[in-house]
């Protein structure tokens, strides 16, 4: 069992184990009770938000980069293998993290171009060997104030799992605003079964875990994303399986 702590090992489960144990996930779930009286975990333990914890706490937040980068399903390339990216001049990746999907994606695709768009910390944290040779760039800012303009596919990475229903739809709302009609978002995620006899006992911990960070955080449906598109003027085209747990859910601008 030790050898799938190595870095090496095929699914490594070593970033995850560093991420999982940190304090602040810990502390969080300690405080788990609180929840049911609509409180958050993560902010009565700490007395903070996850994010604002996460820029206090560098070698934590470097530790949550490397686990997303390195998920044991290999989510990433599961994404590049699973969609056509071919017709992409420039391809956003919205609060991309350090880029890995973009890299994976870029690889088996040599034409386009990327930007990963994060907070001032992320982006400063960026590793310059991971920028392809000038293939991506990247730009600081919130997705809560506005999404840069002119990619011709935005992706959003396991992002809006992180936030509210309310939350979402300002997020869209700007990735909408940045976007010319007919422009696609893909928007991958874990879906999830509203019938917890039927879906996978691993994602029902993921979005406890979501509560306990988050408090109003979530794993959704493919209805519950479908809602939250039509109301942000986003036409719903298509639900795409890939090889890991994560879908891409497409659609486009309308």
């Amino acid at each position: 069992m030790s050898r799938l702590l190595r870095t090496d090992a095929p699914g490594s489960l070593h970033y995850g184990a560093r991420f999982w144990t940190g304090s602040g996930s810990w502390r969080a779930w300690e405080e788990m009770d609180v929840a049911l009286t609509d409180g958050t975990p993560h902010q009565v333990a700490w007395n903070m938000g996850r994010f604002e914890y996460l820029c206090q706490h560098p070698d934590e937040a470097r530790a949550f980069d490397e686990f997303m980068a390195h998920f044991p399903d290999d989510r990433h390339q599961a994404v590049a293998d699973a969609y056509d990216f071919s017709g992409a001049g420039l391809i956003a990746d919205i609060g991309g993290n350090r880029g890995e999907a973009l890299r994976r994606i870029l690889t088996r695709f040599p034409e386009p171009r990327g930007l990963v768009f994060d907070r001032d910390d992320v982006v400063a944290a960026f590793p310059d060997d991971g920028r392809m040779s000038g293939r991506i760039a990247t730009e600081a800012g919130s997705f809560f104030d506005r999404v840069p303009k002119g990619a011709d596919v935005y992706l959003l990475m396991r992002v809006l799992h992180d936030w509210s229903d309310d939350d979402c739809r300002r997020i869209l709302t700007h990735c909408r605003a940045a976007m010319e009609t007919g422009t696609r978002l893909l928007i991958c995620e874990q879906i999830l079964e509203p019938d917890p006899a039927r879906g996978d006992p691993f994602l029902y911990s993921v979005d406890t875990q979501m509560l306990a960070m988050f408090g109003t955080a979530r794993e959704r449906s493919v209805a519950e994303f479908e809602n939250l598109l039509i109301g942000t003027r986003f036409a719903f085209q298509r639900l795409i399986p890939t090889t890991s747990s994560v879908f891409i859910i497409e659609a486009v601008a309308a």
